[in-house]
């Protein structure tokens, strides 16, 4: 196994054992910008049909997976040819779009077996829940070296994004604010 495998493997078992939080509801906001504005559109297009296939009804449902669908293959593909032209690192490469290789699998089956009767609404609702809770972390972690990685080739600099109202979870009040609560 060379180095580069090693690293591929390293990245694979890393991106693996972050845990996926569930995520209640899936809203566009400034803290799901990455800083490269034809990614950010298509990241705001994937919440709003990934939304919709949430709210879907049994009559809305097949239309909601084609959408969903649609903009997957046409989004995945967007960010393949990104990588492509800029000559973004295959160890990335590979593991980004093997994750986009298992999410179209998955809405391929669904939209399959829901198009044929064989699993109903809850099934879709389960798949668009599932999609709402993997699309953070993996914009987090992979779209956003990707996005940086574009950046640098196309600009020669890294993006200065700017999030308003922005809130980390994971921070530790002072001890006034402590004491107030």
């Amino acid at each position: 196994m060379n180095a580069q495998q090693t690293n591929h493997n390293d990245h694979h078992a890393h991106h693996a054992q972050r845990k996926t939080k569930r995520v209640e509801k899936l809203e566009w906001s400034d803290a799901l910008l990455l800083g490269h504005g034809p990614m950010d559109d298509e990241h705001r297009e994937f919440v709003q049909v990934v939304t919709a296939l949430r709210n879907s009804t049994a009559h809305t449902a097949l239309a909601a997976l084609d959408a969903v669908e649609k903009h997957l293959i046409a989004h995945f593909d967007l960010e393949h040819a990104w990588m492509d032209k800029t000559g973004f690192p295959d160890v990335y490469s590979k593991c980004h779009r093997d994750q986009h290789d298992e999410v179209l699998g998955s809405v391929f089956q669904v939209h399959q077996l829901a198009a044929i009767g064989q699993i109903g609404l809850g099934a879709v609702h389960r798949l668009a829940q599932s999609l709402m809770d993997w699309f953070p972390g993996h914009a987090d972690y992979m779209d956003s070296s990707l996005s940086a990685w574009i950046n640098g080739k196309t600009h020669g600099g890294q993006a200065v994004v700017l999030r308003r109202n922005l809130v980390h979870e994971d921070r530790v009040p002072d001890e006034s604010q402590a004491e107030a609560a």
